[in-house]
C-alpha cells in the first residue's frame, strides 16, 4: 500500500473511533464473570446463581448463559433475568444506539405454552418499556429458538435519564419439555454516537497533503 493511502486509512481510523464513546460496563463479558450484572430467579436476586447462571468461557472469549434447562442444575420454577443498570449520559447533539448478540436454544416444542424469551428495558419502579420509550418490548416473548444480532436507536426520552435497566428474560413453558432452555448473551453494547461527525482538523489536512505530494514524488523518480 502507497503510503498516502496509509495515512489517509489511519485518520479515518482516528476520526471514527473518536466519535463514539461506549457507556456500558463488561457487555461482552470480558472480566469472564457478572460484574455490573444482577442476576434474578423468580424475581429473587440470586448471588449463588447454581446452575441458573452461568459464564461460558472459550479460551477467554467468554459470553452468559441464562439457564432454566433442570438437567444442567437450574432451579427458576418461573424465570430467571439478567439485568444490568444503562448509564444514558449523552450530549444534546448525539444519539444511543444499543446492540447486543443472543442465542436462544434447547428441546422444547416452540408451541405458544413452550420455554420463552424476551428482552426490555425497565425503570426502577417496574415500568417496561421498549427503545421507543412506550409500553413493550425490544425482543417480545418467543418460544422459537434462534440466534441473532439486535440493535436499535434508542428514544431520545431516554437521554441522560437515570434508573433504567436493561433486562434478558428466560422463562419456563408448560409442555412435557419445558424447563430445557438456555439463553447465550453476549457483545452488549452502549454507544453515544455524535448525530453530526467533526470536520477533521486543518493540521491532519495538511498532513494527508503532504503525504499526497510525497507519493507523487516517489513514484515519478520511480519512472525515471
Amino acid at each position: 500500500m502507497k503510503t498516502a493511502p496509509k495515512i489517509l486509512t489511519l485518520l479515518c481510523l482516528l476520526f471514527a473511533s473518536g466519535a463514539n464513546a461506549t457507556l456500558l460496563t463488561n457487555g461482552a463479558f470480558q472480566s469472564c464473570n457478572f460484574n455490573s450484572w444482577d442476576t434474578y430467579t423468580d424475581g429473587v436476586t440470586n448471588a449463588v446463581r447454581d446452575g441458573d447462571f452461568n459464564i461460558i468461557d472459550n479460551a477467554g472469549d467468554c459470553q452468559a448463559e441464562i439457564n432454566i434447562d433442570v438437567n444442567n442444575g437450574a432451579t427458576a420454577v418461573f424465570a430467571n433475568t439478567l439485568s444490568t443498570e444503562l448509564d444514558l449520559s449523552v450530549a444534546a447533539d448525539s444519539q444511543l444506539w444499543l446492540s447486543f448478540d443472543w442465542d436462544f436454544a434447547g428441546f422444547d416444542d416452540g408451541s405458544d405454552i413452550a420455554d420463552l424469551f424476551f428482552v426490555n428495558l425497565i425503570d426502577d419502579i417496574g415500568n417496561i418499556t421498549g427503545a421507543d420509550g412506550t409500553p413493550g418490548f425490544l425482543i417480545a416473548p418467543t418460544s422459537l429458538y434462534g440466534a441473532g444480532t439486535f440493535s436499535v436507536m434508542l428514544d431520545s426520552s431516554f437521554h441522560n435519564q437515570t434508573g433504567w435497566f436493561l433486562d434478558f428474560n428466560l422463562e419456563a413453558g408448560y409442555t412435557p419439555d419445558s424447563y430445557s432452555s438456555t439463553l447465550l448473551i453476549d457483545n452488549v453494547t452502549l454507544t453515544a454516537i455524535p448525530t453530526e461527525v467533526p470536520a477533521p482538523p486543518m493540521s491532519a489536512l495538511l498532513l494527508l497533503g503532504t503525504a499526497a505530494l510525497f507519493s507523487r514524488r516517489s513514484q515519478s523518480n520511480r519512472t525515471r
